[in-house]
């Protein structure tokens, strides 16, 4: 099967699939960071900056688009699909539509947030899914949490997959694990080595995580990197992720973002900003592994409201769109402790920046913190400069 990678960031999608054989040929990022690395890590494929720019799409089996996500999610405008960002969306749709029916790819696999699902009452997957009958596809979707495929780093994301003569909900449904509670509560502590936690928050929530991290960002607002924090209880020590681990906790190679390699000098939180935005390798190999063996599945259904905010699974036709109970775990993989997975030293963090988060935490009303825990950093932000 032949790919082609739209909004491709640094090739999460592209390079998870093609451990299942599934090439990507044909890449559009208009980054030229993000381009840059695409370039090294697919010598062979052909590359276009603006999806605007573009006339017509190749042929090709899959069609993927891990479209930009800052106008759906929490963190970001939450102007919804019609903002300027999340809105190119429209482009890729156009361009299918472009082509006949025969020359439309079977395939098209779509990753965002979980967030879109709930603004504005899910309008996003109420536009994006009436697009995908109207062009005559069938489509599912559903929430996967990227850990359940072993890595330490809690990632929950959509996967919107549509096919023209596939049942698709085939390949979705059928691996449905129970989701473990693997991630605690910032106010019980139970014997874990290491927890990661959004060292800039503090006020309103934590991301927090028991032997993981919560989802890597793209940085702050004003582009400053801001890799997840880690809590060693039995050290007394806080320290920022280094961003080889944050590579590997995506499931890409060490260095895949390592500019040096490219003679390219530029700022490491441009670095994070391109892994925060990838798509986790490990998500994409599971759908490849799914698109490579079509099985038939058996799953409870029932008719759903669109016009209400959409639940975390869910399928459609032309005939009539259905929700699915179906959690997020979609693997029975082992899970790598965080404190096993780490290969580089974490850099201390600050002084400045423990004390800020201690006092937002200290005043926090809507978390419940560990005595422990603020103890812990106490004792941290004396011991560092």
């Amino acid at each position: 099967m032949k790919a082609i990678g739209l909004f491709s960031g640094i090739g999460g999608i592209e390079l998870g699939l093609a451990k299942s054989g599934i090439i990507s040929d044909y890449f559009c990022e208009i980054d030229p960071l993000a381009q840059s690395v695409l370039r090294r890590g697919f010598p062979q494929a052909q590359f276009v900056g603006d999806i605007l720019s573009l006339e017509e799409l190749p042929s090709a089996d899959i069609v993927t688009a891990g479209f930009p996500c800052q106008d759906l999610s929490q963190a970001g405008g939450k102007r919804g699909i019609t903002g300027t960002k999340s809105g190119l969306v429209r482009k890729l749709l156009s361009l299918i539509e472009k082509k006949s029916n025969t020359s439309r790819p079977e395939w098209i696999l779509i990753e965002n947030v979980p967030y879109m699902l709930r603004l504005d009452k899910g309008q996003a997957m109420n536009f994006l899914t009436a697009e995908l009958v109207r062009l005559g596809y069938r489509w599912a979707y559903r929430v996967v949490d990227a850990r359940s495929f072993g890595l330490p780093q809690r990632r929950p994301r959509v996967v919107l997959l549509a096919s023209k003569s596939h049942r698709t909900a085939d390949l979705l449904f059928g691996d449905d694990y129970p989701t473990p509670d693997i991630d605690g509560k910032p106010g019980v502590l139970d014997g874990a080595t290491a927890y990661g936690f959004y060292w800039t928050e503090g006020s309103r929530g934590v991301g927090w995580a028991r032997e993981g991290v919560p989802p890597i960002k793209c940085g702050s607002t004003v582009g400053i990197a801001s890799p997840p924090a880690v809590w060693f209880p039995s050290k007394d020590y806080v320290g920022l992720i280094d961003i080889r681990d944050a590579e590997r906790l995506q499931g890409f190679p060490q260095d895949w973002t390592d500019y040096k390699g490219l003679g390219i000098e530029t700022r490491q939180s441009y670095r994070w900003r391109l892994i925060g935005n990838a798509v986790s390798t490990k998500l994409s190999e599971w759908i490849g592994t799914k698109l490579k063996k079509i099985e038939k599945v058996s799953f409870k259904a029932a008719s759903m409201d669109r016009s209400k905010a959409w639940p975390s699974a869910a399928f459609g036709d032309a005939k009539g769109t259905y929700s699915v109970e179906v959690g997020r775990w979609a693997s029975e993989a082992d899970q790598i402790l965080l404190s096993n997975f780490l290969k580089f030293d974490l850099k201390p963090l600050s002084r400045r920046a423990t004390e800020g988060f201690l006092g937002r935490a200290e005043i926090c009303t809507n978390v419940v913190y560990s005595e422990a825990f603020l103890a812990s950093l106490r004792k941290h932000a004396i011991m560092v400069t």
